[in-house]
């Protein structure tokens, strides 16, 4: 296992460096610059700014020392931020984004598992029909068109909650529900279809032609075979509901990482934007590679290999 985990990180090292290699160019080749709307600075202030960032050398020159302040773990300064570096920002922000991702993954699970389940015990009933219904729904709905119509509905229609800030329980509900309810269809989905594929089997049809309890077959003879294609959609999700929350927290205005990454976006901050796509990629494998060890745990006939 210590080897598998070892060969995977190994490997994950020339991903990172080939998606921090193009995310470099990408932009420095966009038109403009950081400091390109400063209105008020003379272009003998600009210039020397630019020199003063390192933003003048040729980009070459640039990108060597990027890479070189990369291996010491140094993202550098925020140039929209000043007097604040991008580590500073990401240890700052992080935690909002992951407090965020950790309400919607509960409320995906909650919603999505219980639905596919019901779905996979009544398939072709209304059993089945209904929740897959919402569930496509869900899909079909993103966030930026499901959290503005939470928030007309529950937050300004209704009043129960806020539609902005991130201060008590009560602001936590929306943007939760809008990154919860979109993944927790596809967990739907997947439940139904794992499920539906292990009562099929003959072990399944013995224990019940033993007299097995109906909720011993569910839980304890069908559940953990049937939860394979969620854990495998765990990986991915888990990083989406951190990483891709940003569109949620420019929605609620919420002071999360995700936030952060737009207004880099907005600004040309090259550092900020260099340094969230790599932590989100980062991410991203971590999540993965806990997902590959869950999934060797829950079944024994899978064999990992270098």
């Amino acid at each position: 296992m210590l080897k598998f985990i070892a060969s995977r990180l190994l490997q994950s090292i020339p991903v990172l460096l080939l998606i921090a290699t193009a995310t470099f160019f990408m932009v420095r080749l966009a038109p403009g610059g950081p400091f390109s709307q400063e209105r008020q600075v003379s272009p003998v202030i600009l210039e020397k700014i630019n020199e003063h960032y390192g933003l003048n050398d040729p980009i070459i020159v640039q990108y060597g020392n990027y890479l070189k302040n990369l291996f010491k773990l140094d993202l550098g300064p925020s140039y929209a931020y000043q007097g604040r570096s991008v580590k500073e920002l990401i240890a700052e922000s992080f935690p909002v984004s992951l407090e965020l991702g950790c309400y919607a993954l509960l409320v995906a699970l909650a919603l999505g598992i219980p639905a596919g389940i019901i779905a996979s015990l009544k398939p072709n009933t209304l059993y089945d029909y209904l929740p897959m219904s919402f569930s496509m729904l869900g899909i079909c709905l993103p966030t930026f068109v499901l959290g503005p119509l939470l928030a007309l509905t529950l937050g300004i229609g209704l009043g129960w909650f806020h539609v902005s800030g991130w201060y008590t329980l009560g602001d936590r509900v929306l943007p939760s529900l809008t990154l919860g309810l979109f993944y927790g269809a596809y967990i739907a989905r997947l439940t139904r279809a794992g499920m539906l594929e292990i009562l099929s089997k003959d072990f399944i049809r013995t224990a019940r032609a033993k007299g097995v309890p109906e909720h011993k077959v569910i839980f304890k003879h069908s559940l953990k075979g049937g939860m394979l294609p969620v854990v495998n959609f765990l990986g991915p999700a888990v990083a989406g509901l951190i990483s891709g929350s940003f569109v949620v927290e420019t929605i609620f205005q919420i002071p999360g990482l995700g936030r952060h990454f737009v207004n880099a976006a907005f600004n040309r901050d090259y550092t900020m934007i260099m340094g969230t796509v790599l932590f989100y990629a980062i991410l991203i494998v971590l999540f993965n590679l806990v997902v590959d060890i869950i999934q060797a745990a829950m079944n024994p006939r899978l064999r990992l290999h270098d």
